[in-house]
């Protein structure tokens, strides 16, 4: 009888490790809705929700994928003055436990420079102690409808001031 308890409660604390290890229903961070567009074949943007569920604030340091020259987590705020206006977020994007993090058109967004085509990324973004690896598909119906007038929540970053002036094209 002593055997089998010891047996059964092995099994069981094998089973909640595993369930540990992987992320479990709980523990996890959870990208839904990946996708990108291009504003301009050298400029594009992506968007996703992302839950956490890890029982900690996390943040977003930086992000990455191959086929880009870089990406950069991005936010569109009001100015003082009215205007729209386009900040590189270089405190991260912070997530509270429980919450979801919505990146979106005219909101937090990760930009994409000069990526080499149209396939889908895999983008990995870094929270500093871990990372975490998606697919982000390429949305060709609305990098169409942005190929040509842009509005602002369409990226139309020639008509923004932007922080850094040389991330603006003034051809």
């Amino acid at each position: 009888m002593e055997k089998s308890l010891s047996r059964l409660l092995l099994a069981f604390l094998a089973i909640a490790l595993v369930a540990t290890a992987c992320g479990g229903d709980d523990g996890s961070l959870e990208v839904e809705n990946a996708r990108y567009r291009l504003g301009r074949p050298d400029l594009g943007a992506a968007y996703l929700e992302l839950t956490n569920t890890t029982g900690e604030d996390v943040t977003i340091q930086s992000a990455s994928a191959e086929g880009v020259g870089r990406i950069e987590l991005h936010e569109t705020l009001m100015g003082d003055d009215g205007a729209m206006t386009m900040e590189e977020a270089t405190e991260g994007f912070t997530i509270a436990d429980g919450e979801t993090l919505v990146l979106e058109p005219g909101g937090k967004h990760l930009m994409i420079f000069d990526p080499e085509g149209t396939e889908d990324l895999d983008i990995v973004l870094d929270f500093g102690d871990e990372t975490i690896e998606f697919v982000a598909t390429y949305d060709a119906e609305a990098s169409a409808d942005t190929s040509g007038s842009m509005d602002m929540d369409d990226m139309d970053h020639d008509d923004m001031n932007m922080e850094d002036d040389s991330m603006a094209d003034d051809g």
